[in-house]
């Protein structure tokens, strides 16, 4: 019996987050940074190689040179930690993750609003949705729509 590939599933959480110090402090509002969900992903993503898509012009020219250096075959993590982009906001871009030929992640920053997480690995969606209690799923039709 043939197992039939699995269908990648997607989450969407706030871009944008009020996080509190300490309980009872007054929250500070903070942008997650794709540099911080690389490094949730942990070794997940340690051995991924990225590729950045832009739907957009970019106001920073860091985009451009991350565009340029993850062509082809793509930057291996650290590489793309070293750059100054995965620190900064972006306005709809999607970063790829490929392990060899095959694509098992894309973060999707939509609108400098939401982040949208596709993959079929329970691990990684189970990570996100840790960190991320608000990540709720987005349909087939959703994720088209924000691409």
């Amino acid at each position: 019996m043939t197992e039939a590939p699995s269908t990648p599933r997607v989450v969407s959480f706030a871009a944008w987050r009020d996080d509190a110090p300490e309980p009872g402090t007054r929250g500070v509002r903070r942008y997650v940074t794709l540099a911080e969900l690389l490094v949730r992903l942990g070794s997940f993503g340690l051995g991924l190689r990225w590729r950045a898509r832009f739907s957009e012009d970019q106001p920073h020219p860091a985009f451009d040179e991350l565009v340029a250096a993850s062509a082809g075959n793509g930057m291996p993590t650290l590489a793309l930690l070293a750059t100054r982009a995965p620190y900064m906001q972006a306005v709809d871009a999607d970063f790829e993750g490929y392990a060899g030929t095959e694509l098992v992640v894309t973060l999707r920053e939509f609108d400098s609003s939401s982040w949208d997480v596709r993959t079929d690995d329970p691990w990684v969606l189970r990570e996100i949705q840790r960190h991320y209690p608000d990540a709720g799923p987005l349909t087939a039709d959703e994720w088209d729509a924000t691409g």
